[in-house]
């Protein structure tokens, strides 16, 4: 690992600063999960580190009046996966952040961190982009763009120079709207093969009248999958309409192979992942029904 300086600002003014004045030879440390592995493999190498851990007012989980949520970016996936108020209002939230690497690991890692990265197999980014969340993003002014937009391309984000990401805005869900979810991964400690995540709304009798689902690693950015969505909009949901929906959803990915998988097993999970997302909602609404 080639050295660096280490930069510890004490204010978010602070930051900003080093952050305009550094632009591409500065990467910014939160949880290190990624950053320093990277680093030690030589595939980053920058000449300044600037730390967040100093920094105030980045970590909290904040319920909003109108039943929203605000995340700071410096929150542990840990913390994520604990806390109640998200697993009340955004279970697929806590269950995404339950899947990264060991709980060792997600007491380091954070949410910020995992989005920031830009990696289309990030797990934190699908459910958000189904929850609709905004991302705050603060330099010399301020920002706001949907996690669905934050991603660009792989290992890139919407991030120009002296910005960073501050935090996550979760509007308020309509009522009976459930989500979750799934990814497939050759072991618990390892990075997405296919990652897959839901949000439906639903009236009585199982009529489902708004649907989201984002697929990740399948493509370059985390995908919506639009033509899926569709298909199981505005309808009762059967079996034979999961299953369309779930088969639209992998015709609409766009994997490649390498080393973690084939197009051919890719396509056949994202299938699998959407048509078992799809059912856990459902029967979360029915549930409800029964109480």
């Amino acid at each position: 690992m080639n050295s660096f300086q280490y930069l510890h600002p004490q204010s978010i003014a602070e930051l900003i600063k080093l952050l305009y004045k550094y632009q591409e030879k500065i990467r910014v440390l939160a949880g290190g999960t990624d950053l320093l592995v990277m680093m030690k493999q030589g595939r980053l190498a920058p000449e300044y580190v600037v730390s967040l851990k100093d920094v105030p007012g980045l970590t909290y989980i904040r319920e909003q009046k109108n039943g929203g949520v605000k995340i700071g970016a410096m929150m542990s996936l840990r913390e994520v996966e604990c806390s109640e108020s998200l697993r009340l209002r955004y279970p697929s939230l806590p269950c995404a952040a339950g899947w990264v690497g060991s709980p060792q690991i997600r007491w380091r890692a954070t949410i910020g961190g995992n989005l920031c990265n830009g990696a289309p197999s990030a797990d934190l980014a699908p459910p958000l982009v189904c929850l609709g969340a905004q991302a705050f993003i603060q330099g010399k002014s301020k920002r706001m763009i949907p996690v669905e937009k934050f991603f660009i391309g792989p290992g890139k984000v919407a991030l120009g120079a002296g910005e960073f990401l501050r935090e996550l805005i979760i509007p308020p869900l309509a009522p009976h709207t459930f989500g979750t979810y799934q990814k497939f991964s050759r072991s618990t400690m390892d990075i997405a093969v296919v990652g897959v995540a839901a949000a439906a709304t639903f009236e009585r009798g199982g009529f489902c009248s708004d649907l989201r689902v984002c697929l990740g690693a399948v493509a370059p950015t985390p995908l919506r999958a639009l033509e899926a969505e569709k298909l199981g909009t505005g309808k009762s949901w059967t079996n034979e309409i999961i299953q369309a929906v779930a088969l639209k959803a992998s015709e609409e990915a766009r994997p490649i192979d390498d080393v973690r998988g084939t197009i051919f097993l890719r396509r056949t999970l994202v299938e699998v992942l959407t048509r078992r997302v799809l059912i856990e909602c459902l029967e979360q609404a029915r549930a409800e029904n029964q109480t």
